[in-house]
């Protein structure tokens, strides 16, 4: 396993700085005037906070999928005792920005278009209390879920019932793809108890899930 995860490592920052390519590029087709808060100018500025963080989301996922896409916002799981840190630090580096505090997440909304740009988690649920544990090192650069969590936290984000359903397809499709991509090296045992940590019951699911999408079934959420 330490060999595929070497062999696989340095593709994922080639494919975050190829996604980020990819969203700028779209903006300025798009003719928006605003600012893009690409993920690689976040990540060098909770490193220099000194900040314990994973990179979640479509940047922290995109190098375990087949094919590169974009997005627009950067999703920061931050270490329980670095959160406040994280959260000023992006104040302090983007004060343009309006914070918007929720329970479990801040985020950072962009007035010009009233997009969220930048959301920094915490880790209150039973997932992302694990995602720590769950981690592989991109290079010198910063943490990502490691494939296992990768795939656990979509599939946790496309059975949410306070998920909007267009993301949730996003979320199923990005499920899919990592499946299909990788599925020699899932590990299916600890993808289980990751699945179990969503619900009570996740496990059984997840694992259906995945044999469905080998068997060229369609899944259903």
């Amino acid at each position: 396993m330490v060999a595929v995860i070497e062999r696989r490592a340095p593709n994922h920052l080639q494919a975050l700085q190829i996604s980020s390519h990819l969203t700028a590029r779209w903006l300025r087709l798009r003719g928006w005037e605003a600012t893009m808060y690409d993920p690689e100018t976040i990540v060098q500025l909770l490193k220099k906070a000194r900040v314990r963080f994973i990179l979640m989301g479509t940047h922290g996922i995109v190098g375990w999928r087949s094919e590169t896409r974009a997005t627009h916002d950067v999703d920061i799981l931050a270490a329980t005792s670095h959160y406040e840190k994280a959260i000023q630090a992006v104040h302090q580096a983007f004060p343009e920005l309006e914070i918007v505090d929720w329970h479990a997440v801040t985020r950072f909304k962009d007035r010009s278009t009233n997009e969220f740009v930048i959301d920094i988690m915490r880790p209150v649920d039973d997932l992302f209390k694990a995602a720590f544990r769950c981690t592989i090192r991109v290079g010198k650069s910063h943490r990502i879920p490691d494939l296992e969590m990768a795939i656990a936290s979509k599939y946790a984000a496309m059975i949410s019932p306070r998920r909007p359903q267009d993301k949730k397809f996003v979320d199923a499709g990005d499920f899919v793809n990592m499946v299909k991509y990788n599925r020699s090296e899932i590990d299916f045992a600890k993808l289980r108890r990751l699945a179990e940590k969503v619900y009570k019951g996740g496990g059984a699911e997840i694992l259906k899930m995945v044999a469905d999408i080998k068997a060229g079934r369609q899944i259903k959420i």
